[in-house]
């Protein structure tokens, strides 16, 4: 078992009650009626009692006012919202409270990227949006509808070629994506899945922040994978674009001052709205695709480039992390109750993580060692074993092949147990995700959940991550 991990019954338990769900006036209705139709039932005249039984009633009636105060005081202490909040189901910001747009849904281009033999077509069987119309483009073939220009600087070119092309003819969102249909590009919350997560993407959310990552977490491009523009001259295996960040912004914004830091999650999977993408001129666009042809950079290099670039484009923001377990909350309506909780869930997802490592280990030292024997075994049927050394190498064989028996043995029952704890870790993980999925689905608790996406005095916003850093 994972050092520290509780047992499943208590990960079952452990602040994942329903309880946590907000207070509403449906809950409060439900408390009363529930109390009303146990204590009087309809079609029965109440006949004269006895001082008992006119006892029993009062007691009855107090313990039902008692359990009312109770159902409302449990749940309305988690969050104080204001009706008319919940009403309008806005989601406060740092920059105040806005209303979701109302109305019919949006419409929805999914811009695909690829080239011609690679499969996309789970985006056109798989995805259950209403209206969402599929423009692939394609980056090896001049003869397809859509196309770039060239086949360089990988999905970059294909997303800045699609703005350019349907600027005059843009639906209310654009969602850009890679052809992948399962990737690590995409969240371990989301099954690494793009149909899972599409499917599952709040189109309102994306309307009322305008443009945003598709990937939450902080791990590639917020905090790991950020980028100094100050280090020209640091190699970095990890980061190979890094040193030539300076000179790419510089060349695609025109500015000498350029943001020190530039943060985003990775990996240029992203949704923008039509306001935005209007925001920034035709001709900018053209600009883009211009240096992208252009640049002496290898092709890799100078696509890695703009996954550091769009929160700037169109939020004209240098870093732009929300809050994971907040985005997570509202992108996909999967809610965890809060950053401990939503903690707690990365944590299993961590032991579970170094269980398969551990197991992992245990086969391939399995399968060294067979393959090894076996090795050893042909090389002596070739040979013979016609003089003293042969006769020796065999015994040193049999002890070989038994020394490896015992330690099978014991990895064995090693093996058995890590596989109980690792199937254990794994269905409280799945329990944990099912119940964020079910708190999600309620929009007042997405709305309690979703306040300061970027942060506040409790949880710290990426950039001051940064400043104390620096400090």
């Amino acid at each position: 078992m994972v050092k520290g991990t509780p047992p499943l019954g208590v990960l079952f338990m452990k602040r994942i009650a329903f309880s946590e769900l907000v207070f509403s006036t449906q809950d409060f209705q439900q408390c009363h009626e529930f109390h009303t139709l146990s204590f009087f039932r309809p079609g029965k005249m109440l006949s004269p009692v006895s001082n008992r039984h006119r006892t029993s009633r009062v007691l009855l009636s107090l313990s039902a006012a008692i359990f009312l105060f109770i159902c409302f005081v449990s749940r309305r202490h988690m969050h104080e919202l204001p009706i008319e909040v919940i009403e309008q189901h806005a989601v406060k910001q740092s920059g105040g409270a806005y209303r979701v747009p109302k109305g019919a849904l949006p419409s929805v281009n999914l811009v695909v990227a690829a080239t011609s033999n690679e499969d996309y077509s789970w985006a056109k069987i798989d995805l259950k949006v209403p209206g969402m119309v599929v423009v692939p483009y394609i980056a090896d073939n001049m003869s397809a509808p859509h196309h770039p220009q060239m086949n360089k600087g990988h999905e970059a070119m294909m997303y800045l070629q699609y703005f350019y092309d349907f600027y005059d003819n843009l639906p209310d969102i654009s969602i850009l994506v890679h052809s992948q249909s399962h990737s690590w590009h995409v969240d371990d919350i989301l099954d690494q899945s793009m149909i899972f997560s599409l499917n599952h993407l709040d189109l309102r959310e994306v309307q009322q922040r305008q443009f945003l990552n598709l990937r939450v977490t902080w791990g590639f491009g917020c905090m790991t994978g950020a980028i100094n523009t100050t280090r020209v001259n640091e190699e970095s295996g990890v980061l190979p674009e890094q040193k030539e960040m300076q000179e790419a912004f510089r060349a695609n914004f025109n500015l000498y001052d350029i943001p020190e830091i530039l943060a985003t999650p990775c990996c240029s999977q992203i949704a923008v709205t039509k306001e935005r993408i209007l925001s920034v001129p035709k001709e900018q666009y053209k600009h883009h695709i211009d240096w992208l042809l252009h640049t002496p950079l290898e092709d890799a290099i100078s696509g890695r480039t703009w996954e550091h670039m769009w929160q700037y484009l169109f939020l004209q923001k240098a870093i732009d992390c929300p809050l994971e377990h907040k985005a997570y909350c509202r992108l996909y309506h999967i809610c965890f109750g809060g950053r401990e909780q939503y903690d707690e869930y990365i944590e299993l997802q961590q032991g579970a993580q170094k269980l398969d490592e551990e197991l992992s280990k245990i086969n391939e030292f399995e399968e060294h060692w067979e393959a090894h024997v076996k090795e050893k075994e042909e090389d002596a049927k070739e040979n013979g074993e016609n003089n003293e050394d042969d006769k020796e190498n065999g015994e040193n064989n049999e002890d070989l092949k038994g020394a490896i028996e015992m330690e099978k043995k014991a990895n064995s029952k090693m093996k058995i147990k890590l596989q109980r704890e690792l199937a254990s870790v794994r269905e409280a993980i799945r329990i944990r995700k099912e119940i964020a999925v079910v708190r999600g689905a309620v929009k007042v608790n997405r709305v309690a959940e979703g306040e300061d996406l970027y942060g506040d005095d409790m949880e710290p916003s990426a950039e001051k991550a940064f400043v104390k850093e620096e400090d």
